[in-house]
């Protein structure tokens, strides 16, 4: 592979980098309003079903089999910060 290859696939890597990072935040603007509902309806942070149903509706979605092993990894960093964000929501310490 020559360098310029590399330097191709690390900036279509960038792009797509960009794209999550947009789609994440608007998924962190959800999640203050999911946030913001449970408060109001004394609903706890932590839904495991809800998480359960999430990992499997999300696999099956995945088209290259290879792929999906790793796949909970993603989601887990994506839940572990919702969590995170929504404790600290309810502690009054967000930033």
């Amino acid at each position: 592979m020559e360098k310029n290859e590399l330097s191709l696939y690390r900036n279509e890597i960038d792009e797509i980098d960009s794209k999550i990072i947009e789609l994440y935040e608007k998924r962190m603007d959800l999640v203050i309003k999911v946030n913001e509902y449970k408060i109001k309806n004394n609903i706890p942070t932590l839904d495991s079903s809800r998480e359960n149903i999430m990992l499997e509706k999300n696999l099956i979605k995945i088209k290259n089999g290879e792929y999906k092993k790793y796949y909970p990894y993603v989601l887990e960093g994506f839940l572990k910060a919702s969590k995170s964000m929504q404790e600290e929501l309810k502690n009054n310490s967000f930033i």
